[in-house]
């Protein structure tokens, strides 16, 4: 008789929630530093105006590339600390990460930005990817490990 694949632990959906929010943060982060070296490295001197507008459209491309990415990484590195759920992982982290995006853009833009649906969608992408890539991984694996003890 074979056991039930054990069901994940409580600490492990915390984590994931947990570098979702590291995702978004990096990505933040990443669209300070596009924005600050703009502004005194690559474009210095320029009228407020234009700084304003490359801040906006820098944190649109910006937070949609980098937003997906960083969910990605995150959710392949909670991936090697699970084995089991791999995709529903990859969805809270990338949950944890729209969470903290649309709360920031809801408390500082006061609405959302048209990105945001876009940059929403592909996180969640992103996060079912990773944890798809993970279990397919984790199946190989299990089947080279049956075939080992087979043979």
């Amino acid at each position: 008789m074979t056991n039930p694949p054990a069901p994940a632990r409580t600490d492990a959906w915390l984590r994931a929630v947990a570098y979702g929010l590291l995702a978004e943060i990096s990505t933040i982060l990443t669209i300070i530093a596009v924005v600050t070296l703009y502004r005194y490295v690559f474009a210095v001197g320029r009228p407020p105006s234009e700084y304003e507008a490359f801040g906006k459209r820098a944190g649109m491309i910006v937070g949609i590339t980098a937003g997906t990415l960083y969910t990605f990484l995150f959710a392949r590195l909670l991936m090697c600390r699970l084995t089991v759920q791999h995709i529903a992982h990859g969805i809270v982290v990338a949950l944890g990460a729209i969470a903290l995006s649309v709360g920031g853009s809801l408390a500082g833009h006061q609405g959302l930005p048209s990105g945001y649906g876009i940059a929403s969608v592909l996180k969640l992408a992103a996060g079912a990817i990773a944890g798809a890539l993970a279990a397919r991984r984790g199946s190989q694996v299990a089947e080279r490990l049956v075939k080992k003890r087979a043979g």
